[in-house]
């Protein structure tokens, strides 16, 4: 008997469960058709009555509505897509007050932030496309250019390449331009142009640029092609100059081994030139003259040099430092060759 009466009780609890979800479905299902009729209704209907689009005063009461982008035409996106706004609504913004006061307040969003002005200006943009920092006018003496643009220091960047970007070593140029310049008033033209998205081809890349350059610029007196070096370890990253510790500088010369350049003693002579002038005031600094079997673009020109400033291993501010006195010594000799006379230019 009391399983009977058991079993009944259960048989009439289910009933009253199933009958109460049914009655709760259909209340459901009747409201959501009303609200989505509605929104029907200002959204087709209310531009007729008002004469606007009502989407704004939705968008007024209802912020996180307005961040979706609904289609048009589409009947159950206009009856659903207010459910999850609705959710939405209740969500606080995870970051900043004034978001979470945004979202309550929509009127909040119109009024004007001050924001904080850049006190250091930006520099400017390198121009890529146009591959020099400034137009070529006939009156440089020194021309600088990045054949691997992207080459940096890792011990700043974390990285020892910045693909498709300009690296460290770009900035090395600068600090040389700028010190040419300010401190010994000879034009200096720097060329940012990447040249190493490609990275395989990045010599035929910026021989192209070298080669446009010299039509424009054929008075120049040196060209240079910066670099860093790689592969050393920290210990021989970093040389004593002036109570300084700086990157150490090499310069690196291109021969005749793999094809014709029957001029490459000129630019080794004056590779051994500077880096005389730079062991005489800066003992330590240069590690020399390295003769390799590729060209580097200097047959192009008598006193094209690819000097490495630094190495992976050093920071951005070591090889700056390195720079600067590289420049004082550079501008030195610059200035003996224009008493000497004008280049003679090997281009082919």
């Amino acid at each position: 008997m009391y399983h009977t009466l058991y079993r009944y009780r259960l048989r009439w609890l289910w009933n009253r469960l199933y009958g109460f979800l049914v009655v709760a479905g259909i209340i459901f299902s009747l409201l959501t058709l009303v609200v989505g009729t509605g929104v029907l209704f200002l959204r087709w209907g209310g531009q007729v009555l008002l004469n606007r689009d009502p989407r704004l005063f939705l968008e007024a009461v209802m912020p996180h509505h307005a961040a979706g982008v609904q289609h048009e035409g589409d009947f159950a996106d206009s009856l659903f897509s207010l459910w999850p706004g609705l959710v939405g609504s209740f969500a606080l913004p995870d970051k900043y007050p004034r978001a979470l006061l945004r979202s309550q307040l929509p009127l909040l969003a119109y009024v004007p932030v001050k924001r904080k002005v850049e006190v250091n200006p930006v520099e400017p943009a390198s121009e890529e496309h146009a591959g020099m920092t400034r137009k070529t006018s006939g009156e440089y003496l020194v021309a600088i250019y990045h054949t691997h643009t992207g080459e940096t220091y890792t011990l700043t960047d974390g990285v020892a390449r910045l693909e498709g970007k300009e690296g460290g070593v770009v900035k090395v140029g600068e600090i040389i331009r700028q010190e040419l310049e300010s401190k010994y008033g000879i034009s200096t033209l720097h060329i940012k142009k990447i040249h190493d998205r490609q990275y395989n081809s990045s010599y035929m890349e910026s021989e192209k640029t070298v080669r446009e350059l010299l039509k424009e610029e054929p008075q120049l007196k040196v060209l240079l092609d910066v670099h860093r070096d790689a592969g050393k370890p920290r210990r021989d990253c970093l040389v004593k100059v002036k109570d300084m510790e700086v990157a150490p500088i090499l310069f690196v010369v291109g021969s005749d081994a793999r094809a014709p350049f029957p001029t490459w003693r000129q630019n080794e002579q004056f590779a051994r030139q500077l880096a005389a002038a730079l062991d005489k005031k800066y003992p330590g600094l240069c590690r020399g003259v390295r003769v390799k079997e590729g060209r580097y673009n200097q047959f192009l020109h008598p006193r094209a040099l690819l000097v490495e400033i630094g190495s992976t291993n050093n920071t951005t501010d070591e090889a700056l430092a390195a720079a600067r006195l590289f420049a004082g010594v550079l501008g030195e000799e610059v200035r003996k060759l224009m008493e000497a006379g004008p280049a003679q230019p090997s281009a082919e």
